[in-house]
């Protein structure tokens, strides 16, 4: 009897394993941070395909922030709390980091830029 459900359970563990999901990557994890003056890192490099978490917070005050190429849009608040932003570049390329801010895109010093390659 003992060989017998030893033979059922290997004849059962090739499906077993088929139903079990892929083994996905995690998301890279990159910290932003923003303000008037700048954004740091002032580069962020990618690969295409790759997954992202970008965890974005301001330095001071509340700002816009957006990437049209990789579709990224988002307001950042005031007082340090995260902005968690998923991101998965599709293809390569130079996209700049755009203040959306009422003063208009480019007003303060927010120059920051992701750059992708395959």
């Amino acid at each position: 009897m003992r060989n017998h459900c030893s033979a059922t359970l290997l004849l059962a563990l090739p499906f077993v394993v088929a139903m079990v999901p892929a083994v996905v990557t995690p998301a890279r994890t990159i910290e932003i941070t923003v303000s008037r003056s700048a954004v740091s890192p002032e580069q962020i490099d990618l690969r295409v395909g790759e997954r992202v978490r970008l965890n974005v917070t301001s330095a001071d005050g509340a700002h816009g922030f957006q990437v049209k190429g990789l579709h990224l849009d988002a307001r950042i608040p005031a007082g340090r709390e995260t902005v968690r932003l998923d991101v998965r570049p599709t293809e390569p390329g130079m996209f700049e980091v755009e203040s959306t801010d009422d003063g208009g895109a480019g007003q303060n010093g927010m120059k920051a830029r992701f750059v992708v390659t395959r």
